[in-house]
């Protein structure tokens, strides 16, 4: 059985600048086919329990960094 991480998407848009999007959990599989966009650059960042990956949303928020 294979466990799926929690997955954060920074992503790099010319246009937007730069956001955050929480993606939730998703398989390694699944969340690599965010890492190609048509236009801009993405990475995702990978948290393998709910705890961690929450904080990090917090903070990301409190930095004052945008989240779609």
């Amino acid at each position: 059985m294979s466990t799926q991480s929690y997955w954060i998407k920074e992503r790099y848009n010319p246009q937007l600048g730069t956001y955050f999007e929480a993606m939730g959990q998703l398989s390694k599989t699944k969340a690599n086919r965010y890492l190609k966009p048509l236009y801009g650059e993405n990475y995702m960042h990978e948290f393998k329990d709910e705890t961690s990956y929450l904080a990090r949303i917090e903070e990301l928020k409190d930095g004052g960094h945008r989240f779609q």
